[in-house]
């Protein structure tokens, strides 16, 4: 049976204590009463107010990302073999909300290439024009709650729109170290340093490469619906890749006419 492990903040707080409590005890024993032993109370008493503080304001043990990574990784490779068994070849392509009526941003995954003609609101479409599945994107739950919690605005503007995709990476969901946005015309690259959540990726390539571009995980297709949202325009996911020896996600957007 594993031994859970105690919290660095309660094992620094009860060391802190356990020092306070060495402290006094030297002080007692070697009853010297000079400015020594005031010294040594003092330290005792530090020690105890700040093993005290630890222990109250620290917050319980944060859940284990080798666990959390893993979570949306069955279920992308599970949708990803069905549309597959269903002949669907083409890359994920986000419909902003707004877009020919939609009330919803949405994902249309087409057969081979969504030329941007407006669609039914079937999940199966099958039109003369285009042919593939319609969702809702695996990223829309965290775009929600985010704009809820955050009172969230997406710009308008590109350079606040890759500012915004930056800050959510880094500062709000704290998923990456660092973020990287680039744009070259049409196409956006985002790349995430020090990923925290690269285990599942590598699960996920490791399956196959399609998966990503396919059916994103719910950081890339948060930042597709970003994109799509804040430019109005249909984003397609181009091509993801994970490098798990430097903890590096690269994904890669492309602004549909």
């Amino acid at each position: 049976m594993k031994v859970p492990r105690l919290n660095p903040y309660y094992r620094a707080a009860f060391i802190l204590v356990a020092t306070a409590a060495v402290l006094v005890a030297i002080a007692v024993l070697t009853d010297r009463r000079d400015i020594t032993t005031a010294a040594v109370v003092i330290s005792a008493l530090i020690c105890l107010l700040t093993g005290i503080f630890l222990a109250t304001l620290s917050r319980s043990e944060p859940l284990d990302l080798q666990y959390v990574s893993l979570l949306p990784v069955q279920g992308c490779i599970n949708l990803c073999r069905i549309c597959v068994e269903l002949g669907i070849q083409g890359n994920a392509t986000i419909i902003p909300k707004g877009k020919n009526g939609r009330t919803q941003t949405m994902q249309f995954l087409p057969v081979a290439v969504y030329d941007g003609a407006s669609l039914p609101s079937e999940t199966f479409v099958s039109s003369s024009d285009n042919a593939g599945v319609l969702f809702v994107p695996s990223g829309d739950p965290l775009l929600r709650e985010i704009r809820e919690r955050e009172q969230l605005v997406i710009p308008q503007e590109m350079a606040a729109i890759k500012d915004l995709i930056r800050e959510i990476g880094v500062d709000v969901l704290e998923v990456a170290e660092r973020d990287f946005v680039n744009e070259d015309n049409e196409i956006i690259t985002v790349t995430m340093e020090g990923y925290r959540l690269i285990r599942g990726c590598k699960d996920i390539a490791r399956e196959s490469p399609r998966c990503c571009t396919a059916i994103s995980c719910p950081v890339c297709s948060l930042f597709a619906c970003l994109l799509a949202e804040g430019t109005g325009s249909v984003v397609q996911v181009e091509r993801c890749s994970a490098q798990p020896d430097t903890g590096t996600v690269t994904t890669v957007f492309t602004l549909l006419p």
